[in-house]
């Protein structure tokens, strides 16, 4: 088992490194596939999210690429969400068996895999479209922008704390079609947003039990070599078509999951 999940922990970095895609978006189906159980992969999950973002948000943070503003609009919502929706899962562990607890979280999972590969191919297809030099939709940042970012935060919060999927693509998505931050801000505010938001998630996990520490240190024994290999064999690959063939598996995973 301690080999299979550092081979997949590989995988998963090798992808992300390459591609860019979330890393929760790749973890938490790979871990279900490993037979963890659903509400355990996600607390697992957000452990493996947390450790890899912590790197990336100082980096980001030394070179200046944080919107500390856009970071408190969404955070504004999502930590909150966070909270509540750890009370939440709380309370649904108390209240059904783990099977059901389990088969409840499994068919979440489904369908935020299934929107958040949706929203892969539309943000794939938004950058294309901005290489062609034709406009991509803004709402501005004004007190509108960040009215939406604060609801945005809460959907994010939710999503996060119940699946482990979404702390990425959901604010990438929406900083990058609404707001004016070049796209080395967009990722370094998403990633620094994520790492409040991953911290105050997994701590929720911890606090109703449902995380294994020692499966997420094995994962990330092979996913931070492969974040590293991905991204220098980035330049080599077809980066487009292997992102596009990822979001494909992920949305048959979610499609699968749903059924």
């Amino acid at each position: 088992m301690e080999v299979l999940l550092v081979v997949a922990g590989f995988l998963v970095g090798t992808a992300v490194g390459a591609t860019a895609i979330g890393a929760g978006l790749l973890a938490v189906p790979f871990l279900m596939l490993l037979g963890i159980r659903p509400t355990e992969a996600v607390g697992t999950a957000l452990a493996i999210n947390l450790a890899t973002r912590l790197v990336a948000a100082w980096q980001h943070s030394r070179q200046r690429t944080v919107h500390y503003g856009w970071v408190g609009a969404i955070a504004l919502g999502s930590l909150p969400s966070a909270v509540l929706t750890t009370i939440l899962l709380g309370l649904l562990k108390a209240q059904m068996s783990v099977e059901s607890l389990d088969t409840t979280v499994a068919k979440v999972v489904g369908a935020m895999l299934v929107v958040m590969s949706l929203i892969g191919f539309v943000s794939e297809f938004t950058a294309h479209r901005q290489k062609l030099n034709k406009p991509s939709l803004k709402l501005g940042d004004g007190w509108i922008g960040k009215a939406l970012a604060t609801f945005v935060g809460l959907f994010t919060g939710a999503s996060v704390t119940f699946t482990g999927i979404g702390a990425g693509g959901i604010v990438v998505a929406f900083l990058a079609a609404c707001t004016n931050l070049a796209p080395s801000s967009v990722v370094g505010t998403a990633v620094f947003h994520g790492v409040l938001l991953t911290a105050v998630s997994l701590f929720g996990h911890a606090w109703v039990g449902e995380l294994n520490l020692l499966v997420a240190a094995m994962f990330l024994v092979g996913s931070l070599p492969g974040a590293i290999f991905g991204s220098r064999i980035s330049l080599l690959v077809p980066k487009r078509a292997l992102k596009l063939t990822l979001l494909t598996i992920v949305l048959a995973s979610g499609v699968r999951a749903l059924i």
